[in-house]
């Protein structure tokens, strides 16, 4: 399995998939408040009727947006700190290559054992 990671490329999609996404944060936030105005304009008895119908469609909606914000965001910080942990995994490797090297170790090739010493000394 080839786990090599442009993370040049995600970093770029995760930054405009979050631009692309904040207007959509504030519609989630103020979606309650403006259909109680939209309700409050509607307060006439002629109206009533339909108040009331935007006043259940609110209702009825609201934890669904919620959660789809939520959700949107979770997932965009989800991929960012895989792609973190990616790095610093990738980092990590390399930091114990180069140790290793400075103690005379040659590393261990996958699928070859490994007999005896692995030492370059």
């Amino acid at each position: 399995m080839d786990w090599d990671i442009n993370v040049e490329g995600v970093s770029k999609v995760l930054t405009d998939t979050g631009a692309a996404a904040t207007p959509f944060d504030g519609l989630a936030k103020d979606y309650g408040t403006k259909l109680q105005t939209v309700s409050e304009g509607l307060n006439y008895s002629s109206f009533m009727v339909v108040a009331a119908a935007i006043g259940e469609y609110a209702q009825h909606w609201a934890p669904t947006i919620e959660a789809a914000a939520k959700q949107m965001s979770a997932s965009l910080m989800g991929a960012q700190n895989a792609v973190k942990a990616y790095m610093e995994g990738q980092n990590e490797m390399a930091l114990n290559a180069q140790r290793a090297a400075g103690r005379g170790e040659m590393p261990v090739v996958p699928g070859v054992g490994a007999h005896g010493r692995n030492r370059a000394v």
